[in-house]
């Protein structure tokens, strides 16, 4: 019996002993494995966001233009390339009482070096200062063409000329020669006469 009771001992002690040493290697080396992905997650929600932003700057290109005339502070404005001469006027303080707008085509794009005469009511249009819508194919500038420019087509006297700058006022500059059919006494016999005199800008 005595051996007996000694086996059996033996065989509680041996099996206490595995039992605490297979708790013990489950407490370090099991809470070891758990702990690794949380650390791994901390160091996810700790790493800086960073945002790139592709920030494009556009070039804006400067210009001198002259006007003259009919405003109320003559002299040489920055423009940007892109402004209208309708803008260089507001600079220039806004037209004076007498100037005569019918002559300024106000929709026209500015240049560098560019020079604006507003003549006054009364004025003889023939001193004007060209606005470049005149260059060296000798062709009219229909969206940048003066009253005094426009008469000079052939047929053109100053009612049609004045009926095409108020077309051109009123809706915008032309798209296209052809447009001109649209404008009150421009015909197809007028527009075969002047289409040849012409450019669009």
């Amino acid at each position: 019996m005595n051996f007996k009771n000694k086996k059996m001992k033996l065989m509680i002690i041996v099996c206490g002993i595995c039992l605490v040493t297979f708790i013990a290697f489950y407490r370090i080396y099991g809470q070891e494995t758990k702990a690794e992905p949380n650390i791994e997650e901390e160091e996810l929600l700790l790493e800086p966001v960073v945002e790139e932003k592709n920030v494009v700057e556009e070039e804006v290109t400067v210009i001198l233009v002259d006007i003259k005339g009919a405003v109320f502070n003559e002299g040489v404005f920055e423009a940007q390339e892109g402004m209208r001469i309708k803008d260089v006027v507001d600079m220039a303080g806004g037209f004076t009482e007498d100037a005569n707008k019918t002559q300024v085509n106000l929709a026209q794009r500015v240049e560098d070096e560019m020079v604006i005469y507003v003549p006054r009511m009364g004025e003889n249009t023939e001193l004007e200062i060209s606005s470049q819508s005149q260059k060296n194919d000798g062709k009219i500038s229909l969206n940048g063409g003066t009253q005094a420019e426009l008469e000079t087509l052939s047929g053109i006297g100053p009612s049609k000329a004045a009926a095409i700058i108020a077309f051109r006022e009123e809706n915008g500059p032309f798209k296209q020669l052809e447009d001109l059919l649209q404008v009150s006494g421009i015909g197809e016999k007028s527009f075969e006469k002047i289409k040849d005199e012409l450019k669009l800008n």
